[in-house]
């Protein structure tokens, strides 16, 4: 099976949509690309779940998590 990456427009669409759904703030455009990115890759994959009575639920990735943390506390330092 081939892996297909979403291109960097798709990404950018999605994180156009994060961006509105979020009210316009400013200062979320990485957590923005990060989300958008891997609802894209996982979206894929998880449509090819044996288990098709699972709704489908967003979570932000580890990274997005792990970059938030830092960038919290270096402004906490």
């Amino acid at each position: 099976m081939t892996i297909r990456h979403p291109s960097k427009q798709a990404i950018r669409v999605r994180a156009h949509e994060l961006y509105l759904e979020r009210g316009r703030k400013l200062g979320h455009e990485i957590d923005d690309w990060l989300q958008a990115e891997y609802e894209l890759t996982q979206l894929p994959i998880r449509k090819l779940s044996p288990d098709k009575t699972t709704a489908v639920h967003f979570q932000k990735s580890p990274l997005v998590n792990l970059i938030q943390t830092a960038i919290f506390l270096g402004e906490n330092i």
